[in-house]
């Protein structure tokens, strides 16, 4: 497991190279070396690869108790597919440490590491999560933090339905205790 999370950690630099956006100066020299080599496959076309896929696009994040708009939150394919790349910006306080003059902005990338989905969040406010899990029952997903944060385990639920929307489920337990407590309800609509 830890040479999972080690292998994911290294991955981030060069995901925020790939994230970069592409100049028209260095188009013509990427071109010549695609064109230089046959054309292989991605190396993350199995079916457990795609499990997350239900995720990508551009989401309205909506607070299911209040029904209100609390965030944008667009989630990307990098890497050829291999790595999944979120980035959320809040617009209200819902997440907001105290204190703080700003709004909770953060993101994470996920992998299938051959066995399981691992996934990296980081924001500006709280700190940093790294998950591990994948598929449950019901078209679902669910990710359970390897290691506490501040002292608590974080579990995510991702529930899709069949009108294309989402509701992310967010769960914390004292470290170690397996005693689940749900702390949000988001449901993430397609933004059109």
């Amino acid at each position: 497991m830890r040479a999972s999370v080690l292998r994911l950690l290294l991955l981030i630099p060069a995901m925020l190279v790939m994230a970069a956006p592409t100049t028209a100066a260095s188009r013509p020299a990427a071109a010549a070396r695609a064109g230089s080599r046959a054309v292989a496959t991605s190396a993350c076309n199995t079916p457990a690869d795609r499990q997350f896929d239900f995720w990508l696009g551009d989401w309205r994040v909506i607070d299911a108790h209040s029904g209100r708009l609390v965030g944008f939150d667009r989630v990307r394919g990098r890497l050829r597919g291999c790595v999944i790349q979120q980035s959320l910006t809040m617009l209200t306080d819902l997440y907001r440490k105290p204190a703080l003059g700003y709004r909770m902005a953060g993101m994470s990338i996920s992998r299938f590491d051959g066995q399981a989905w691992l996934q990296m969040w980081a924001d500006d406010q709280w700190g940093a999560i790294v998950m591990r899990g994948g598929p449950r029952a019901g078209d679902a997903m669910a990710l359970t933090s390897i290691v506490p944060s501040r002292g608590r385990d974080v579990r995510l639920v991702w529930r899709k339905y069949p009108d294309g929307t989402l509701h992310i489920l967010q769960y914390v337990a004292p470290a170690g205790s397996g005693k689940w407590t749900q702390y949000g309800d988001l449901i993430y609509l397609h933004n059109r």
